[in-house]
């Protein structure tokens, strides 16, 4: 049976979406994002590297008053014995503040924080044969989140994912009442209009490189107790922050748009 135009340039055009959805999937990693209880401070050791064959995971706490220029991340978990670890470097405008009411686990130490600019912790797994192959594991301390945190994952200068902490206000709700994430759990009368957490950002499918924190605004972006690691396989723990598209989802979506666009004008046409 002969195909009229229109259902030719239907058909077409669906392949087109099928098939540039495919690509886009290549382009940009899948992160999942979690969210440890409430009061949270610390990673979750016991639950890290539960279900992986090979994990390494290692901390920062910032436990000095400098600027850790060179951050040789202590191992804190593993699993299946890897021989390798992950070492990482700052650079940009960090700089590091005494425990306040808006950041400083635990009450005490210090914190890392960045005002109207932005810092990049670049990271170096130690290779694959060592059993460390790359970095698909972040967690932090995401202490009085503000609309202007902004926190990007790159592989080298590709862009891979963005959080901002509008989904997470939305699901934990507003700091009105008893909201359990408000307030510094420390002491709770402390800054009870923002939100605490300790956020985990998973590489479901990748691995990344380049964590760069940015405050957009003339408030902070204060955080503290920066945790890597590489797990294989990747097995989240905690309750799971909604989905963000990431750039390959957003580039499915505009071809898939010029593909029905592209139906209806064939339609058009033929009628």
């Amino acid at each position: 049976m002969q195909m009229s135009g229109s259902k030719y340039w239907a058909k077409f055009a669906l392949a087109a979406f099928i098939s540039a959805g495919t690509a886009s999937m290549l382009y940009g990693d899948s992160f999942e994002v979690t969210y440890a209880p409430a009061g949270t401070q610390e990673p979750d050791t016991t639950t890290l590297c539960k279900g992986a064959s090979t994990c390494w995971i290692g901390e920062e706490t910032f436990p000095t008053s400098s600027v850790p220029t060179n951050a040789n991340f202590s191992r804190i978990a593993y699993s299946g014995a890897p021989s390798g670890s992950i070492t990482g470097v700052y650079s940009g405008a960090l700089t590091i503040s005494s425990a306040n009411q808006y950041g400083g686990a635990g009450g005490t130490g210090y914190f890392a924080t960045v005002s109207d600019n932005n810092y990049t912790l670049t990271l170096t797994a130690s290779g694959a044969s060592s059993g460390v192959p790359g970095v698909n594991y972040f967690g932090l301390w995401f202490s009085a989140l503000d609309n202007g945190n902004q926190l990007q994952f790159y592989d080298d200068s590709t862009l891979l994912y963005t959080f901002t902490p509008a989904l997470f206000s939305s699901l934990v709700g507003e700091c009105t009442g008893s909201n359990p994430f408000c307030g510094n759990p420390n002491n709770r009368t402390q800054d009870a209009g923002e939100q605490f957490a300790f956020l985990n950002f998973y590489d479901m499918d990748g691995y990344f490189n380049n964590v760069v924190f940015t405050e957009t605004t003339t408030a902070g972006f204060e955080s503290d107790n920066h945790t890597v690691g590489y797990m294989d396989p990747v097995n989240p723990t905690g309750t799971e922050v909604g989905e963000t598209p990431e750039p390959g989802s957003f580039v499915f979506v505009v071809t898939g748009l010029l593909a029905l666009v592209g139906i209806k004008r064939q339609i058009a046409l033929s009628n």
